[in-house]
């Protein structure tokens, strides 16, 4: 057996304390008895007065104190030890920071959309562990496998385009970056999130699809924008629109969504595609087909259980204080 609150049982200093000052009393109140007259007058004086009451009541007392004071140091026994185990998938969101994703084809713009999806996503899959990879022109890994989600939407608010130096929408090193943060994953469900409009300026898509084949990473393709496409805004630093993004030959960008190439990424690794919409319809179905990969042990936790009981000592004592109430210090004589 051990005690919750070992410190609590100092207090039984305090109960010696008060049964040394009823000892005192009872010594004292003889004493006084002695002097005022013999035992044998003071009981006629004093009619139905009980000395042996009075000792009983205070030991009554002191004993609950203790009762009492055992109950506050929380005592146990042990029944063994738990193991906790938080089981998951290990989960890349891949954000696409890339100024296209300034387009207003959705409304506001086509990142606010993407970081909306990712914040519903992380909810909806509390279980999971995240890390996140933002890329425009190069892939970055902004923040590791965690289970800390409120870290995780920290770093998905600092995202912006502004962030990776180097433009244009690099898929390929998005998918290589994801599979490095995912190296240091122990667990057997591991997919990645690719959240983007689909437009790729990179050479190494083929290769970074065949290795996440061959590593069993499935890739779930979460296309931003529409077909249609719109052009890309330049705004001054209040914010208004100034002009519009140009290319070599000065003319204005139109960027598009690809769905056909998110299509054939998500399909080659065993995922699935989706485009995101005004509501949260895509992201549901998106967490349910998350939901169905092999999990894995995330985490796993031992500690002791044991069985309380307070309640004992706890139960005496109201007993001992109820039972002190109920005996008077005189005997009632008929």
């Amino acid at each position: 057996m051990e005690t919750g609150n070992p410190l609590a049982l100092y207090f039984i200093l305090a109960a010696a304390a008060g049964a040394m000052l009823f000892v005192f009393e009872i010594i004292s109140t003889k004493r006084a008895m002695e002097r005022f007259a013999d035992s044998g007058i003071f009981s006629k004086v004093v009619r139905g007065y009980s000395r042996r009451r009075r000792i009983v009541k205070r030991v009554l007392m002191v004993v609950a104190l203790v009762l009492l004071i055992l109950g506050w140091a929380m005592p146990r026994v042990g029944r063994g030890t738990r193991i906790i185990k938080r089981e998951g998938a290990d989960i890349v969101i891949a954000l696409d920071v890339s100024v296209s994703m300034y387009a207003e084809d959705v409304s506001p713009n086509r990142m606010e959309v993407a970081k909306r999806a990712v914040r519903t996503l992380i909810s909806r899959l509390g279980e999971d562990r995240f890390a996140l990879v933002g890329f425009a022109g190069v892939g970055f890994i902004h923040c590791p496998l965690t289970i800390d989600s409120g870290a995780l939407a920290m770093f998905v608010d600092f995202l912006n385009p502004g962030v990776v130096p180097d433009q244009g929408t690099n898929i390929g090193s998005a998918i290589t970056e994801s599979l490095a943060a995912l190296k240091s994953s122990s667990g057997r469900g591991k997919a990645i999130v690719l959240i983007t409009d689909g437009e790729d300026h990179g050479r190494e898509l083929e290769d970074a699809i065949k290795t996440a084949q061959s590593d069993g990473v499935r890739i779930y393709t979460l296309g931003v924008g529409t077909p249609g496409g719109e052009p890309i805004p330049v705004r001054d630093r209040s914010g208004a629109v100034t002009s519009y993004k140009r290319d070599e030959g000065d003319d204005v960008v139109v960027s598009k969504l690809d769905t056909a190439l998110l299509r054939r990424i998500a399909r080659t690794t065993g995922g699935d595609s989706y485009t995101l919409g005004l509501g949260d319809k895509e992201i549901a179905k998106l967490a349910r087909s998350i939901e169905e990969i092999e999990k894995g042990v995330l985490e796993q936790r031992s500690y002791e259980d044991y069985a309380e009981l307070f309640q004992i000592p706890l139960l005496f004592c109201f007993l001992l204080l109820a039972a002190e109430g109920f005996i008077g210090d005189k005997v009632r004589r008929a």
